[in-house]
């Protein structure tokens, strides 16, 4: 039989975390907190194969964001990034280090990949019904709070991911 773990305070922080950033950017298809290693996995879907040209060009002008970024706010936002294609889909992977994350940082990420990718980024139809504007607002304070709450626990491995305009998380 299966044991039920106690969540900690750090824990709900992270679960409630995935779970607002997952209902403010329906671009991002799941998301992995891999807490002992420090890293962060955003999933975006995309629709067929980008073809190369597109994907280098996502990949230099993220680079040059990132310089810009650094620039205009002083965080370092390193990002690394893989395509891979899985059946009729390709699966864009923005892996990122959980302690630099920001909800600029973030903003920033999904503006790329929905700018770049426009006609193939798939978005979860369910959550993509217009938000209003206060609460848009309400999940941006959230995220916020929550990740300047972020004291990192380093046990824990977390995964959320959407299917069908619900969220799931999990601790692997």
């Amino acid at each position: 039989m299966g044991q039920i773990k106690q969540q900690s305070k750090q824990d709900a922080y992270m679960t409630n975390l995935m779970i607002s950033l997952l209902m403010r950017f329906p671009e991002i298809m799941s998301i992995r907190f891999d807490m002992p290693q420090d890293k962060a996995k955003f999933t975006f879907i995309l629709q067929g194969k980008p073809e190369k040209e597109q994907y280098k060009g996502f990949t230099d002008l993220l680079k040059e964001s990132l310089a810009a970024f650094q620039d205009l706010t002083g965080e370092v936002l390193q990002v690394k990034t893989t395509m891979q294609r899985s059946g009729k889909v390709s699966l864009l992977v923005l892996s990122s280090s959980t302690k630099s994350l920001s909800l600029e940082g973030i903003h920033l990420l999904c503006g790329l990949v929905c700018s770049s990718f426009a006609e193939s980024v798939i978005r979860d139809a369910d959550t993509s019904v217009d938000l209003q504007d206060d609460e848009l607002l309400r999940q941006e304070e959230i995220i916020e709070y929550l990740l300047s709450h972020n004291t990192g626990t380093k046990k824990d491995n977390l995964l959320a991911f959407r299917e069908a305009g619900k969220v799931f998380v999990y601790d692997k």
